[in-house]
């Protein structure tokens, strides 16, 4: 495949709107109903939904989590997954194209970060400056390995260099987080501006889902760091509550792919499909098998949903419980964001391909693309096997071995 070099997202200049996490949350509906009567052609016919995005952040969303001490609304991870959920029941590759932003508040808010770095980087992340990330280099090593380095040259200038193979909301994003290792094989993040000199995006990621999330390669070439702009990361031997809010963000967008399916069942139902030749009725909206397809599509979406919400709530609850550094209850709070994502992710793939039985080979239509839900779930599930998350679960359950410290729990 050919690199195609594309420029940072374009500029606007409509500053994001403020209020109470209510007041942000009630401009969400309309956004989300644009994006799904855009979702099916959009992901059929690769067009990057810069516009969405624009209006998640002019309408305040992408600072929810910002502290009230830091000028945000203070919003817990249960509003804020919650939103995730309705993004992506309008478009999931929105959704998570916005996981690195939203996943660097989190990280902010853990006990690895530090003061100065909260007063440093909340009030970038209220401005509405969109963060991508650029974290696995393409090695072929452990994910968490790193090859891209930030070293200082020989005038004292620290300078990033390395090519990151998918780098997620990056072609979004205002500024990068660059995963990189310094002099002495330490691990840093550096956070650099997305239009900056020696930095190249790629708009090259050629999965068959999850499409449209700005995931391309980047390559940074000598760009210019300052001291100011290198963070702290996990040192890999702890459970964090940031690591398990990224792992919960995953089910969520797979929450918002179930309701995505419901709703296209529903109208397809509604408006186009056709029954059977040998159906018990002389309508879809009346065939008791096609009703009971959606029955269980809808009741496959609400249990999603509940599963990430309950335990988005178990976040919020460490956090204001102030109990970052408590190990057992990072190792609890593993094992709920473990055993959510794991059923969550199931129940949408279940959903996804029960929806063809609403109808029959005229569902397969490349126009209405009905199959987008299932190869964006499959896409999802695939960023962490979900048999680890069952081995996790089933290790703690019986010999109350806690999970790995590592960005997958």
């Amino acid at each position: 495949m050919t690199l195609e070099v594309v420029g940072a997202r374009p500029a606007f200049s409509e500053e994001p709107l403020g209020g109470s996490t209510a007041d942000r949350l009630a401009r969400l509906p309309s956004i989300v109903d644009e994006l799904r009567r855009a979702d099916a052609a959009a992901e059929r016919d690769r067009v990057l939904q810069y516009g969405a995005v624009e209006q998640l952040r002019h309408a305040g969303l992408l600072s929810l989590r910002v502290p009230e001490r830091y000028g945000g609304p203070g919003a817990g991870a249960r509003d804020v997954l919650g939103a995730v959920i309705q993004v992506a029941r309008g478009s999931s590759n929105v959704a998570q194209s916005l996981r690195a932003h939203f996943g660097f508040s989190e990280r902010l808010l853990s006990n690895r970060a530090t003061e100065a770095e909260r007063a440093q980087w909340f009030p970038v992340v209220n401005s509405g400056l969109v963060f991508g990330n650029a974290i696995t280099d393409a090695n072929g090593k452990a994910p968490g390995s790193s090859d891209t380095t930030l070293v200082a040259d020989s005038d004292g200038v620290l300078r990033l260099n390395g090519y990151k193979f998918y780098s997620t909301g990056t072609l979004f994003a205002d500024v990068i987080a660059v995963s990189a290792v310094d002099a002495d094989g330490k691990d840093l993040q550096a956070i650099v501006p997305a239009d900056g000199p020696g930095v190249e995006l790629y708009d090259d990621w050629d999965g068959f889902g999850q499409r449209l999330t700005a995931s391309g390669g980047t390559r940074f070439t000598d760009v210019a760091v300052a001291p100011i702009e290198v963070t702290t990361v996990s040192d890999g031997k702890h459970l964090g509550h940031s690591t398990a809010f990224l792992q919960l963000y995953l089910a969520a967008v797979a929450a918002g792919i179930a309701y995505g399916v419901h709703d296209d069942a529903v109208s397809y139902v509604r408006e186009k499909a056709r029954p059977a030749s040998h159906s018990l009725a002389n309508t879809a909206s009346e065939d008791p098998f096609i009703l009971a397809a959606v029955g269980d599509i809808a009741a496959d979406a609400a249990a999603a949903e509940a599963l990430v919400l309950t335990a988005a709530a178990a976040i919020d609850a460490v956090v204001d419980d102030a109990r970052e550094a408590d190990p057992d209850a990072l190792a609890e709070l593993s094992i709920t964001v473990a055993k959510a994502q794991l059923v969550a992710e199931r129940l949408t793939l279940a959903a996804a391909e029960r929806l063809f039985d609403t109808g029959g080979a005229s569902a397969t239509a490349r126009k209405l693309n009905l199959d987008r839900h299932w190869r964006n779930t499959r896409t999802l599930a695939s960023h962490n096997p979900l048999v680890y998350k069952a081995y996790a679960a089933g290790n703690y359950a019986v010999n109350g071995v806690w999970p790995p410290a590592n960005g997958y729990f």
